[in-house]
């Protein structure tokens, strides 16, 4: 039986439509998951920006509060601390707490509200207050609020 050059060249010419298809989705029951992810890889990487945003915006705020004279330590409501330019005239320092992440596209779109609450204590010794830094903040793709809170400690000098 001789067998003719034309019919081995048609049986080794490639893969058929079927092969091809089985192969996609192989191909696309693997990719899914990497994306999946991905994704969420992606979203905790922008909730773990915003809260590092909200820890250094409440460490300012504890900053200027230390810079403060003991007697003028007080609370601040949301309405004070997002309306204000804080300023103190004895260490000549100045915080625009609006101008925080201005030249960030993506701190335009978030909006922080923070509140700093002031305990104070006395002991034989000393009297010092204790200062906590609220600061909230709604994620664009989330709708439960996020919070960092940061305290500090004032002593009377």
């Amino acid at each position: 039986m001789m067998i003719s050059k034309n019919s081995k060249n048609r049986n080794n010419k490639g893969f058929s439509i079927i092969e091809i298809c089985i192969v996609c989705v192989i191909m696309l029951v693997v990719m899914i998951p990497i994306f999946t992810l991905m994704s969420q890889g992606n979203a905790g990487t922008v909730h773990n920006r915003n809260e590092i945003i909200a820890r250094n915006y409440a460490a300012n705020i504890i900053a200027y509060l230390n810079l403060l004279p003991y007697d003028d330590i007080k609370e601040l409501s949301k309405a004070e601390l997002s309306s204000l330019a804080l300023e103190n005239t004895e260490t000549n320092l100045k915080i625009d707490l609006n101008d925080l992440g201005k030249n960030f596209d993506y701190f335009k779109t978030l909006d922080f509200n923070a509140y700093a609450k002031v305990s104070e204590f006395n002991n034989r010794f000393n009297k010092y207050k204790v200062v906590s830094v609220t600061v909230e903040w709604k994620e664009t793709n989330k709708k439960t609020v996020s919070s960092v809170s940061l305290s500090g400690m004032v002593t009377n000098k």
